[in-house]
């Protein structure tokens, strides 16, 4: 998986090559044929990894029972998303890289995104029901918005940075980052009576 995930970020799906995956994870053509076919179904299973990986980061996070309540559990969501990206950046590259490409997410791989957004689409139903946010919009333009928004900002802090090495500047824009994600979710999904 490790080598894989290398691979898929250095070089994205298309230029990625099965045979350099199979050289630097150390195994025998054969035993890795044995688990995937190719390339593809190889993806579909980094894919699924780093989702599990991204829930488990998640987990314990619950729904808010209050409007009150809505924009901390937000917050909290923000920063573990941030967080697990910053602390795993080569899986996140992976993420952002086939996020660029959507029209490539076949029905097992969008299947496996959707499982990791699935705390995101649940905390927007749970704050229409609350009145936290916005219900005038289709909640399928929400979350595209939403996830627009993100793939937008994320790109400053995983596509451009040096994954070698960790400092201050990257640490400073990772907050900026979380600070801007979190005010503009608020400016886009608070009611709009709310906001007057």
């Amino acid at each position: 998986m490790e080598a894989a995930i290398e691979e898929f970020a250095e070089r994205g799906f298309d230029a990625a090559s099965y045979n350099k995956i199979i050289e630097r994870s150390g195994l025998s053509k054969g035993t890795v044929y044995y688990y995937f076919d190719n390339k593809d179904s190889l993806l579909a299973t980094v894919i699924e990894e780093i989702c599990q990986r991204f829930l488990r980061t998640v987990g314990d996070l619950r729904l808010p029972e209050t409007k009150e309540e809505y924009w901390a559990t937000a917050w909290e969501y923000h920063q573990r998303t941030i967080r697990f990206f910053s602390e795993n950046p080569l899986p996140g590259r992976v993420m952002f890289r086939l996020s660029q490409n959507e029209p490539f997410f076949d029905e097992h791989l969008r299947g496996a995104h959707d499982r990791a957004t699935q705390f995101m689409s649940a905390l927007i139903v749970r704050g229409q029901e609350i009145g936290a946010v916005r219900n005038d919009l289709p909640m399928e333009t929400i979350e595209r918005l939403m996830h627009a928004m993100g793939r937008v900002l994320s790109s400053d802090i995983v596509e451009d940075r040096d994954l070698s090495r960790e400092n201050e500047e990257i640490r400073a824009r990772i907050e900026k980052f979380m600070k801007m994600m979190h005010d503009l979710s608020k400016r886009i999904l608070t009611p709009e009576e709310d906001l007057r």
